[in-house]
């Protein structure tokens, strides 16, 4: 490597000079070599700016600029696929289930391992004409608290940088800083709910994301119980 090197750094200057001659279009079928070739300084001495110069020195920092741009948007894009691949196995998850009772658990212990979410939780209001489902892993809320914390038309919440309630996170509240709360609208068979997704991560959620992946596991996670209380009935 050091003798093709030493190689390298021996070419005659004229050599080079020579092959551009001959080749007036080298540069613009390369273009890359703009953004590490120094051009020319004409500024004098009276006060006269070199605009070229000044243009290819722009155009050289936009280049490193895209460069970061581009390499931003390639690692935002597999982080996204490498979600959406966690959240589409987290939902197939739900159809090995055998009884109801295995549920709750998946989707708090097992939901929250394969997300790499901190807490994950299942909440109910209580003192409805419709009973809560049975599950072990449920958390009762006072009645009319879930359009209190999500309102009677959102469907989803995200917050960052938070202090949450024990009401909804229990013991594992002085742990969380950012929540999404996804609303289980009543039905028939449940009443009023909130499926919240919490992280010791103050970034984790923030408003103005993306959300229709925690809308779907909101969903897919309320029509399979309402699919096991059915039969149940």
């Amino acid at each position: 490597m050091s003798g093709k090197k030493k190689e390298i750094e021996d070419i005659d200057p004229a050599v080079v000079k020579n092959y551009l001659s001959r080749n007036p279009d080298f540069l613009i079928e390369n273009p890359e070599l703009f953004a590490v070739l120094t051009p020319p300084n004409r500024s004098t001495d009276d006060e006269i700016v070199d605009f070229q110069t000044l243009m290819i020195e722009k155009i050289k920092s936009n280049l490193e600029d895209l460069k970061f741009s581009q390499g931003h948007l390639i690692d935002t894009s597999r982080n996204n696929l490498t979600t959406q691949v966690q959240v589409h196995e987290a939902v197939l998850s739900l159809l090995e289930i055998n009884d109801i009772s295995q549920l709750g658990h998946i989707v708090t212990h097992d939901w929250a391992d394969n997300l790499h979410i901190d807490v994950i939780r299942i909440c109910f209001e209580d003192e409805n004409e419709v009973g809560i489902p049975s599950l072990l892993e449920i958390s009762k809320l006072p009645k009319g608290r879930v359009d209190e914390y999500l309102g009677k038309d959102d469907i989803i919440q995200l917050r960052g940088d938070v202090e949450v309630s024990e009401d909804i996170f229990g013991p594992a509240k002085s742990l969380i800083k950012a929540e999404a709360l996804v609303k289980l609208p009543a039905t028939d068979n449940n009443p009023p709910g909130i499926l919240a997704f919490g992280s010791r991560d103050a970034d984790m959620f923030y408003p103005g994301q993306g959300t229709e992946l925690l809308r779907f596991l909101g969903k897919s996670f309320h029509k399979c119980l309402i699919q096991w209380l059915k039969r149940q009935n």
